[in-house]
């Protein structure tokens, strides 16, 4: 029978930093922590989802110098989940895909640190092609040196298209197997499961969602923010880095931001038809609201305070947005310097990838 590895539970963990690092713990009331995402760790690979081997050793070099503490992903997402404390700069690193790369280049770094990562598997991909992703050895290999081994899925398909006659409840059921499946497949291969998932290129929707909690999975998107115990289980935010969000100008401010408590009140679903969504977002904290701003691409938006009891603003652009995925990014001054940071995603499935 397989072994199942588990993350270590946090309450050891956390009683440990208590012990010999106090000064490690954070000081607001709710957890919370940032999880950081990689595709390519190449100079050889698509730019769109690559940063290069110094451009992530600079990354892994920042966190060292800056006091931040490198944690497993499942028991950051454990201790969110209890409202248990977390160092007040905690850190989970992330790999989507588990392409060969992360075995050739990152995981020398991460291992020589002793730091803990995740790699999410689409199980239906490991080793058909040796130049591009992993085989179920090096998972092994890296499973033994303290990576978590996650579910992304059989065939990393897109889970909001449709096949020829395919009705809702077919649609579900498919979805719902591939999860399940490479769940099976990790197990079997790794002894590892963990019942988290990362959505094959961050696209999800409410009965994905309904479908996620029913198994007992944590989601995971790839809209850019840090987490806390507010924050959706269902699709946890991300900070991607690849392309021009590589260098260490962008990372920086990312890796040190802090998580908004904030609620999307409109529109219920990140599924859009329109190039210019509006968004309501609902603040629950003393924050300076007074200077929030928001962007889309990197266009500032035009935000309207709403209700100023429910601190409850309007979000919109007159961006036109054309690709199939998107996001609106809000931001406002915290302490030391650094920014608090809430992500609002888009996807509209009319428009192909690419």
């Amino acid at each position: 029978m397989p072994r199942i590895v588990c993350a270590p539970i946090p309450a050891v963990l956390l009683l440990l930093l208590s012990m010999c690092c106090p000064a490690l713990l954070a000081q607001d009331a709710d957890p919370q922590a940032v999880i950081l995402q990689y595709h390519h760790i190449s100079s050889t690979t698509p730019r769109s989802t690559s940063v290069t081997v110094e451009e992530f050793r600079l990354h892994m070099d920042y966190l060292r110098d800056n006091g931040f503490t490198v944690l497993p992903l499942e028991s950051i997402v454990k201790a969110l989940q209890q409202r248990m404390p977390l160092p007040e700069k905690a850190i989970a690193i992330t790999f989507d895909d588990a392409y060969i790369s992360v075995y050739t280049a990152a995981f020398p770094l991460l291992k020589q640190r002793g730091w803990p990562f995740t790699v999410f598997v689409p199980s239906g991909l490991v080793g058909t092609n040796p130049r591009l992703y992993v085989s179920w050895d090096q998972l092994r290999e890296m499973g033994a040196a303290g990576a978590t081994l996650a579910n992304h899925s059989v065939t990393h398909g897109y889970f909001l298209g449709r096949i020829a006659g395919e009705d809702d409840t077919a649609w579900l059921a498919r979805i719902e197997q591939e999860i399940i499946e490479s769940e099976k497949q990790i197990l079997q291969e790794t002894g590892q499961s963990h019942k988290l998932h990362a959505y094959p290129f961050g696209e999800y929707n409410p009965a994905i969602e309904a479908l996620v909690v029913r198994m007992g999975y944590v989601g995971l998107a790839q809209h850019s923010g840090p987490v806390n115990a507010a924050s959706s289980f269902t699709a946890l935010p991300r900070f991607p880095f690849s392309g021009v969000y590589a260098p260490l100008t962008s990372f920086v401010p990312k890796a040190s931001s802090l998580p908004f408590n904030v609620r999307i009140a409109e529109p219920a679903s990140p599924i859009t038809d329109e190039q210019s969504p509006t968004a309501v977002l609902d603040f629950d904290g003393r924050y300076r609201l007074d200077a929030l701003t928001c962007f889309n691409n990197d266009k500032t938006m035009e935000t309207a305070l709403l209700d100023a009891g429910e601190q409850r603003y309007r979000i919109s652009t007159p961006v036109q947005n054309k690709g199939r995925r998107f996001r609106y990014n809000c931001t406002a001054p915290g302490r030391d310097g650094r920014f608090y940071w809430f992500s609002v995603p888009w996807i509209n499935p009319a428009i192909p990838d690419g």
